[in-house]
């Protein structure tokens, strides 16, 4: 258990068997006798945190499933940080059989989906169990800061709108160029780099020469632009963090509320602008072996940006608690990071549409809202 917190914590690059050993009041040597390295003690980790996985769900019905899958994860909050940043430590077999498991028992959550909502497209369904999966996650999600009696209700509603949501049909793969056209400028062609490095492999497992290798950037020149791996982490999140304000900005320009416009367009306009933004640095905002420093300059920027996007949403549901329209904000968030990192639902030309309509789901449910004008008594 302490293993486990610890790199849940950290990162499992930044942990050493010493501090383990530390954390349950042993010497190193001790441990040593129980794991002989740090590799298999993370293999020993992940093996009994997610056996849980072989086990079938009640599938009677959607509503129970979803109970059920929470029910599973409540108790275990450390597992999606576990499973999103860690899980890439393994070795390369042990990896696979692990996410091989994993989609053999997301398999049995598709059933009960499509008596909940039959006709969809066999790209929709997925796309769905993978958004499901996404947002039971954020249970315990170390990122998120909410109390568990607010989470787990946000998250059940969250869950079941999601299914309530109409999506474009899945249409074709895209289909990558064959040759991309780099920028003749070096500092960006670094930077372009090293947000496609850190979000596949993250922060830890990426090198200055990786970095400068795929820039053809390499020698004095790559440090005469960026002194250090946290100075060009620090320019990444920079260039995220303005990104996301410019596309804001231009969204609710082009929406004109003065003018009339709803919030609600308002809002998916927002949304729709951060979906055509995030595919690749947002994967990287939450890596807890980056720089802390580094990450803790971007905070305040990020907090902020979440508040614009949740004063949106109560003026859409203006009966929303404050903390439920921020945390829904955090779970839309999460939600397309999560959904751009997986390739196998992100490669369809209907992707963005799809998320958009899906983080909307999420931000403007309004099944609890008040049946009619009179709010009663508070």
């Amino acid at each position: 258990m302490a293993a486990r917190d610890l790199f849940v914590e950290h990162g499992y690059p930044n942990v050493s068997m010493s501090t383990i050993a530390a954390k349950v009041g042993i010497r190193a040597g001790a441990l040593y006798r129980h794991f002989d390295t740090k590799a298999t003690l993370l293999e020993s980790v992940i093996a009994d945190n997610f056996g849980w996985i072989d086990e079938p769900v009640n599938t009677a019905g959607f509503a129970e499933v979803v109970d059920d899958v929470l029910a599973r994860v409540t108790d275990r909050p450390y597992l999606s940080d576990l499973w999103i940043h860690e899980v890439r430590y393994l070795p390369a077999e042990q990896a696979r059989t692990l996410r091989r498991r994993m989609r053999q028992w997301t398999g049995n959550l598709v059933p009960p989906l499509r008596r909940a909502r039959p006709g969809l497209d066999a790209g929709q369904e997925e796309l769905l169990i993978w958004a499901i999966q996404s947002l039971t996650s954020c249970v315990g999600r170390r990122a998120i800061h909410a109390p568990q009696s607010v989470r787990l209700p946000v998250v059940r509603a969250g869950i079941h709108a999601l299914t309530r949501a109409e999506l474009p049909p899945t249409g074709a793969e895209t289909v990558a160029p064959e040759a991309e056209l780099l920028p003749v400028s070096r500092r960006e062609r670094l930077l372009l780099a090293a947000i496609e490095q850190f979000s596949r492999n993250g922060y830890h497992e990426t090198s200055m020469t990786s970095i400068g290798a795929a820039a053809d950037v390499t020698g004095p020149n790559l440090y005469g632009y960026f002194a250090s791996k946290a100075d060009l982490l620090q320019a990444v999140y920079e260039r995220g963090t303005h990104a996301m304000w410019l596309s804001l900005d231009e969204a609710l320009a082009k929406t004109a509320l003065t003018s009339g416009d709803s919030p609600r367009q308002a809002l998916t306009a927002v949304v729709r602008s951060y979906v055509r933004i995030a595919r690749t640095w947002s994967a990287i905002l939450d890596d807890p072996t980056a720089e802390p420093g580094v990450v803790a300059t971007t905070l305040t920027a990020q907090r902020e940006y979440v508040g614009e996007w949740s004063a949106l949403v109560s003026r859409v549901l203006p009966h929303l608690d404050p903390r439920v329209a921020r945390l829904r904000v955090q779970l839309g968030l999460f939600l397309a990071a999560d959904l751009y990192r997986n390739p196998r639902v992100s490669r369809h030309d209907s992707f963005p549409d799809s998320v958009t309509a899906l983080v909307l789901a999420v931000l403007c449910d309004d099944s609890d809202a008040p049946k009619n004008s009179d709010p009663g008594p508070s």
